[in-house]
């Protein structure tokens, strides 16, 4: 497979201003199924955190349902807005990234052993969420604008995103640095970067781990969550968790013990973290098989959608601020299900949506709107310019912007 290349924008003709559009034409082209699919998996969200928590379910609900409501409403303020507004601003982006970042070092606090939470007034946030989209953006900034033909490109895109894992691996929270390492792998090989510029990169990263493994810098708490998956008979301390989640998933069969049901694992206190690392095995016992693949297809529907917009978008920046998002969502409900059921490591990833945490809601929530700002920028050019242009994937990179790297 090749990798897949992306057109320039096309310019726009000058001593032309261009015309008004409404709020409600803007609506009316975006990704209606898009924005439904966001809004049932968080329906869900909250309907699974009310059956999942016996004591506070009603706050746990509350809270959950009150991050769905500001994450949509941010959501169609971003899909009203022209995301390209963010690539004539990349260093304010980055900038404003390294800040929240380097802010939660300083002055936030630990929560399960990970120094990732800071207060802001009323709330706690978790940098870290915000920082992905962030650093999407600046990532696909940086790609849109250059040409992986030349190998220094592909490095300093990997110093820009080096800067944001590295703070985030000082928390620590070795998940999180996982979604960024998913993410710049997607995006720069959507871009355009070589294999060998990609297959160099993986083998650093062997070579990084074994030496983080050889020189202690993982603690051996890591090294075993991330390891037990494969043999979980060798370390039963830490996979009890996870034989609790696949035995939970086993017990709902088919159609589930419902909602309301009373004495399962999670109510009983066997299934740890049932709102939040375990929210899809909690799920699953109580909505069964069927309930648990009409979550997996919203989530199928939702990355469709994503990939969709990315196909349609009239140059680079749009293709990859789409593919990064997609690839965002995709790995934290991949990584999540997964651990769910004993077939992928222990990290700590929510899924997307549904568990509970509102600076995760609100992050995945506005980075639909996001990607429905690239939709609808996408039509409303069609209609000014039906005439097909080049295939969006295969061109050359745009030129840098006033606030490009």
């Amino acid at each position: 497979m090749r990798a897949v290349r992306t057109s320039p924008a096309v310019p726009v003709a000058r001593g032309k201003k261009p015309e008004k559009v409404s709020i409600a034409h803007r609506l009316r082209r975006c990704d209606l199924l898009l924005f439904l699919s966001a809004l049932a998996l968080g329906g869900i969200g909250v309907l699974a955190i009310y059956a999942a928590e016996a004591d506070y379910r009603q706050l746990y609900a509350v809270n959950q349902a009150t991050g769905l409501v500001v994450g949509f409403v941010g959501a169609v303020v971003l899909a009203l807005l022209d995301y390209r507004w963010l690539g004539r601003h990349l260093r304010f982006v980055y900038g404003l990234t390294i800040v929240m970042l380097l802010a939660v070092l300083v002055a936030g606090f630990a929560v399960n052993g990970s120094q990732s939470w800071i207060v802001v007034g009323p709330v706690e946030v978790q940098p870290s969420e915000f920082a992905k989209p962030l650093s999407i953006v600046v990532l696909a900034g940086y790609v849109a604008q250059n040409s992986f033909a030349h190998n220094m490109t592909f490095l300093k895109a990997l110093g820009i995103l080096s800067v944001p894992v590295l703070l985030v691996l000082a928390q620590p929270d070795l998940g999180t640095a996982m979604v960024f390492g998913a993410i710049f792998v997607a995006v720069v090989f959507v871009g355009g970067a070589r294999w060998y510029q990609i297959g160099g990169l993986f083998a650093a990263a062997c070579v990084g781990v074994y030496l983080a493994i050889e020189l202690k810098v993982l603690e051996d708490y890591q090294i075993a969550r991330l390891t037990s998956f494969l043999d979980p008979q060798s370390l039963p301390e830490v996979s009890y968790q996870v034989e609790n989640s696949k035995m939970a998933i086993g017990s709902g069969g088919l159609m589930g013990k419902g909602l309301r049901s009373s004495g399962t694992l999670g109510d009983l206190g066997y299934l740890p973290e049932d709102r939040t690392d375990f929210i899809f095995s909690n799920l699953a016992e109580k909505v069964g098989f069927v309930g648990s693949l009409l979550v997996l297809i919203l989530f199928f529907l939702l990355v469709w959608r994503m990939l969709h917009a990315a196909s349609i978008s009239r140059d680079r920046l749009g293709v990859l601020i789409a593919v990064g998002v997609a690839t965002m969502l995709t790995f934290h409900a991949l990584i999540n299900v997964g651990m769910a059921m004993g077939m992928m490591p222990v990290t700590g990833l929510p899924l997307p949506f549904v568990s509970y945490g509102r600076s995760n809601l609100l992050v995945s929530m506005m980075s639909v709107g996001l990607v429905q700002s690239i939709v609808i920028q996408a039509r409303l050019k069609s209609e000014g310019n039906p005439k097909p242009e080049r295939a969006a994937w295969a061109g050359r990179p745009t030129s840098p912007s006033r606030g490009g790297f």
